[in-house]
């Protein structure tokens, strides 16, 4: 059965996970990623059997994107096991509502301004920042493979970071089948295509994509318009068969961006 599917993310103009769904269907669209940011998408206010019986009534799945403050190497002990719980309850969630891919982003963590440079503290101590988010994707990734869940890094324009790097490099090395990448190209042309290489080093571990455009100056714009190349991007969703969000943000420029790719005769 085909993975490749074109979906949405949730729309802060829609505050209501069913006018979500309406819109996801009237655009022909496949699923929506909540977004845990946004109170309603979390698993103390939305129930798993809730949104299993949603996708059985409207055929719309779901994927899920977890809190973007979530740091798993923080080298405050409580902050960070306060962060791993979170990813713990988001995936067993995931799990028992059909949800087969949870989003997250390696967390860059702070910097120290000094007057020449920024130091990146997890570059200053790497050691204790990689040791950390093994041990956390060791067991988050058991709980993923027991409920039946890939967790995806996605890049967010930090990828060229040496510390991030040898940590994404560490943790794809792990003997795990749950753990994917989630090529997010509208940041990546924001970034000036710098994660690119990365990609297409590692292309068998890409689970997951979002689309949106970069204009320039700013991204999660209208497909076309700007400086992504939508048409080898989508082909690369189909030929890796793999989902791709639609990333952008109003419920205009969603279905613009739909418009056009049905105008390129490209779903």
């Amino acid at each position: 059965m085909s993975k490749f599917a074109l979906g949405m993310p949730t729309l802060i103009e829609l505050p209501e996970l069913e006018a979500n769904i309406e819109l996801c269907r009237r655009l022909g669209l496949s699923f929506v990623e909540l977004n845990m940011n946004c109170p309603a998408y979390n698993p103390q206010s939305l129930p798993a059997k809730r949104l299993r019986q949603l996708t059985k009534e409207t055929s719309v799945g779901f994927t899920l994107h977890l809190p973007e403050e979530i740091d798993l190497a923080s080298f405050q002990p409580s902050i960070r096991q306060g962060h791993f719980s979170c990813c713990k309850e988001a995936i067993a969630w995931a799990g028992e509502a059909g949800i087969s891919i949870v989003n997250l982003h390696l967390n860059s963590g702070v910097y120290f301004s000094l007057p020449d440079q920024r130091v990146w503290l997890y570059e200053k101590y790497k050691n204790e920042f990689l040791s950390a988010l093994k041990q956390a994707f060791d067991e988050l990734l058991k709980l993923g493979q027991s409920e039946g869940v890939t967790v995806c890094i996605e890049n967010q324009g930090n990828f060229g970071k040496s510390f991030i790097r040898e940590a994404l490099e560490n943790l794809l090395a792990m003997d795990a089948d749950w753990l994917g990448l989630t090529w997010d190209v509208g940041h990546d042309a924001e970034s000036g295509c710098s994660e690119q290489v990365v990609f297409e080093q590692l292309q068998e571990r890409i689970s997951h994509m979002h689309i949106h455009d970069w204009d320039g100056t700013r991204a999660h714009q209208v497909l076309f318009s700007g400086k992504v190349d939508v048409a080898a991007m989508l082909e690369l969703a189909k030929q890796l068969d793999v989902g791709m969000v639609i990333e952008t943000k109003t419920i205009e420029s969603l279905a613009e961006s739909v418009r056009r790719l049905d105008e390129h005769g490209m779903r």
